[in-house]
């Protein structure tokens, strides 16, 4: 019986995974903090390899609030302005550039990067903050949304 149940297992595991894209659409971010949080996007083409041929400038997201990037046309850096490409992950910075903060990487779990990331949260002026998590909620397919949360 317990060979039945892991070969079971072992057969729709994988079916599982690839329920998930290694790319999302589009993405919204979430900052439940009482912190600004910056962040790089990446990714690759649309529907396509997990990859980070393409990233983002470095964006904040001020203290609670909202952000929603319909595509990835307006994220800037090397993300082509006027053809959407793939939404893989984010790489977390636990502040300012000024500040040479460390970081940590969030994205989609078919490309094999972690769900979240905890760090203290580094505010202008280079002191620490607070505990904050990263979360990234995947896409169930590339033309979904995929999320970010930062949380307390």
């Amino acid at each position: 019986m317990k060979k039945l149940y892991f070969f079971l297992v072992a057969m729709i595991l994988p079916v599982a995974m690839w329920a998930q894209m290694p790319s999302a659409y589009s993405l919204r971010v979430l900052n439940q903090t009482p912190w600004p949080q910056q962040y790089v996007i990446f990714g690759d083409e649309l529907c396509g390899p997990c990859g980070s041929t393409y990233a983002s400038v470095t964006l904040t997201i001020a203290p609670m609030s909202t952000i929603t990037y319909p595509n990835s046309t307006p994220l800037g850096g090397s993300y082509p302005p006027t053809m959407n490409k793939g939404i893989v992950g984010a790489k977390i910075l636990n502040g300012p550039i000024v500040c040479s903060p460390g970081g940590g990487t969030v994205g989609q779990p078919p490309c094999g990067l972690p769900p979240s990331y905890g760090y203290v949260t580094i505010v202008p002026g280079c002191t620490p903050a607070g505990p904050t998590k990263a979360t990234w909620i995947p896409a169930q397919n590339c033309e979904l949304p995929a999320q970010l949360i930062f949380q307390p």
